[in-house]
């Protein structure tokens, strides 16, 4: 393992050696295979097995490369793969791939295809244009057209990995259109929007993913509307804050956008391609809405609009535009992070750390709102190495609840605030699928991710407290029942 550890910190100097950031890059590595050193060789504290503390070394090692960039995503999705296995953190080299098995990677497959359909038929061109009519030349105004546009969308594409993959492609030619780069803060702002907010509004909807999904599930199941009549205020809310907090971070340049939309010529009429795509991403969106009757899980709808795009004569994608839109940094990170979140749950590392941090709170039990606070705070902690929503979601919300019963606390609440803070605390691009997508364009750095998402962690415990546990009081769902 020591060699190991050696052989990477050589390679990263060897790619990086004449870069002048190659001292940073070492020294990210160090810091990365330190925090690996330090939980695999500290003492085994009772009631955790060795293999899990060999699965939570390895988590803290990934926390550590994903967070910091020390590697390209991918390579250190790859570095924490080789660790995982030869520290035999899972039992088979076989475990350690298991989560590229996931329909969820496949799905991702599936979305991937249908953003390059719509970027090569001008469906992002088309749409662009619109936005930048709409925002006649001001900055403030294309901001708020995305947000007022999100709702929406989300009714119509439940997943905000679906929207990405639509959005961005047509952002990003807004931005070519109006002749800024990465640089610019309304790019930036707009990105960090779409790969940190943009979640938040498919979980006011119960049909807006897994992450709803699960939550509901685990609390025991709700109706559609119940579900929205809850949380449509609390996500909304964040959302507002969000969007709020990420354009004082970073306010647009005074600069005359408006000599772009002058340029921007009027939309043609739509084209064969074009409409091809629109019924693909119709016809998809109806199997995803309609999946209570069927019972397909989305990789199957999501696979067969790839098919159907790719198909010769009814596709309008070739091969080789898949395979230059295909974005391995996302299949490795997120085929990865399903694999540790696995190796978690077999090997007991999960339901141990969730154990140890929930018995803490019960020295809170009388003040209930800072038990609110720490039970964000704990979520915010177990998600940075549980990135897969359903995996952190299905560990967490029963240890919440039945410590809630335990305290004379409502257990749906608390379930509840789980749900949100999973959703809303995101710290480091590779978290989540739709961070890491909008993360791919270069427009924004992870210390970026880290600063809006140190924001909304706080954003969080406020809405909660006074937004959140107000109104579910008014509804009926009091937090001390």
């Amino acid at each position: 393992m020591v060699a190991l550890m050696g052989q990477v910190v050589i390679l990263g100097f060897g790619m990086q050696g004449n870069h002048p950031e190659a001292k940073g890059i070492l020294i990210k590595l160090a810091l990365a295979f330190l925090a690996f050193g330090l939980v695999l060789f500290l003492p085994t504290p009772a009631g955790l097995t060795s293999q899990g503390k060999r699965v939570l070394a390895v988590v803290a090692l990934a926390v550590v490369l994903w967070s910091a960039t020390a590697l390209p995503v991918a390579v250190s999705s790859l570095v924490v793969l080789i660790v995982l296995a030869s520290t035999r953190g899972v039992p088979s080299v076989s475990a350690a791939f298991v989560g590229f098995t996931s329909p969820v990677v496949f799905f991702l497959v599936g979305i991937l295809a249908i953003g390059a359909a719509v970027v090569k038929t001008g469906l992002a061109d088309r749409a662009a244009r619109f936005l930048l009519k709409k925002a006649q030349g001001s900055p403030g105004r294309l901001y708020i057209n995305l947000f007022l546009s999100l709702p929406p969308l989300a009714l119509v594409l439940p997943s905000a990995i679906t929207r990405n993959a639509v959005l961005i492609p047509t952002y990003e030619q807004v931005f070519r259109t109006l002749g800024i780069g990465p640089e610019d803060r309304l790019s930036r702002a707009v990105m960090l929007s779409l790969g940190i907010l943009h979640p938040l509004v498919s979980s006011a909807f119960l049909t807006g993913g897994m992450a709803p999904m699960t939550t509901a599930t685990l609390l025991g199941g709700f109706s559609w509307l119940r579900w929205f009549a809850l949380m449509s205020v609390p996500y909304f809310s964040l959302l507002l804050l969000g969007g709020i907090l990420i354009y004082i971070l970073n306010p647009p340049k005074g600069r005359d956008y408006q000599k772009g939309v002058e340029l921007c010529p009027p939309s043609p009429g739509i084209s064969p391609n074009e409409a091809r795509v629109f019924a693909v991403i119709g016809f998809t969106s109806l199997l995803w809405l309609t999946d209570f009757l069927h019972g397909l899980n989305p990789a199957i709808p999501a696979l067969l609009a790839a098919a159907l795009l790719l198909s010769p004569r009814i596709g309008v994608l070739g091969w080789e535009d898949f395979e230059r839109s295909m974005s391995w940094s996302i299949f490795f990170v997120l085929g990865t992070s399903l694999s540790l979140a696995q190796a978690l749950g077999t090997s007991g590392a999960a339901s141990w750390s969730a154990q140890e941090l929930v018995r803490n709170l019960a020295a809170f039990s009388d003040r209930p709102w800072a038990v609110v606070v720490l039970i964000i705070t704990i979520v915010g902690i177990v998600h940075l190495g549980i990135t897969s929503f359903a995996a952190c979601l299905s560990l967490l919300i029963p240890m919440v609840s039945a410590f809630a019963v335990s305290v004379g606390l409502n257990p749906l609440v608390c379930g509840l605030v789980v749900g949100i803070a999973v959703d809303a605390i995101v710290l480091y691009p590779a978290q989540t699928a739709t961070s890491i997508l909008a993360y791919e364009g270069g427009y924004f750095q992870a210390k970026d991710v880290l600063q809006v998402g140190a924001g909304l962690f706080l954003l969080t415990i406020l809405v909660v407290l006074f937004i959140a546990l107000p109104y579910w009081r008014l509804l009926g769902l009091p937090l001390v029942p």
